[in-house]
């Protein structure tokens, strides 16, 4: 390994030779991320979606049978129904009200990631164009500048 100190002014020189063509200049944050910003996850239809319809019936309403002799029946083998299923049908209840849930949590965290990763995004654009403003200014006061 080399063991001759850094010269900064040799190392600028030498990345200007190299990249005489390129310019110093932050990257735009992802499209990608900025959408996520603007339309957050938590507003997606398929979530509110999800919250109308995961219920599961707990019992069978009497009416839905309707009148006469196969009213009767069906209300007969609803109730049947509903006693004989009815632990399973709280337990798929249950699970589902779970899911929904996991789903809310989720698009939380990730609309609070796409922040996050935008606001770095932000950030580290920043840095480059002062690191790029930085070097434009060392290229004139060390006479490393173009000529």
């Amino acid at each position: 390994m080399d063991e001759r100190p850094l010269d900064a002014k040799e190392l600028l020189q030498r990345v200007k030779n190299g990249h005489r063509s390129e310019k110093w200049k932050p990257l735009a944050p992802s499209d990608e991320l900025v959408r996520w910003r603007e339309w957050p996850m938590r507003s997606e239809a398929s979530l509110d979606y999800l919250h109308r319809h995961w219920a599961l019936p707990d019992s069978f309403a009497p009416e839905a049978g309707g009148g006469g002799i196969k009213g009767r029946v069906v209300n007969a083998f609803s109730r049947l129904t509903f006693r004989v299923l009815g632990p399973y049908l709280r337990e798929e209840r249950e699970l589902l009200a779970n899911l929904v849930r996991t789903v809310d949590a989720l698009a939380k965290r990730s609309d609070a990631l796409a922040l996050e990763i935008t606001g770095r995004e932000e950030a580290e654009a920043e840095n480059a164009a002062q690191l790029g403003a930085w070097l434009s200014s060392k290229d004139t006061t060390t006479g490393l500048g173009d000529t």
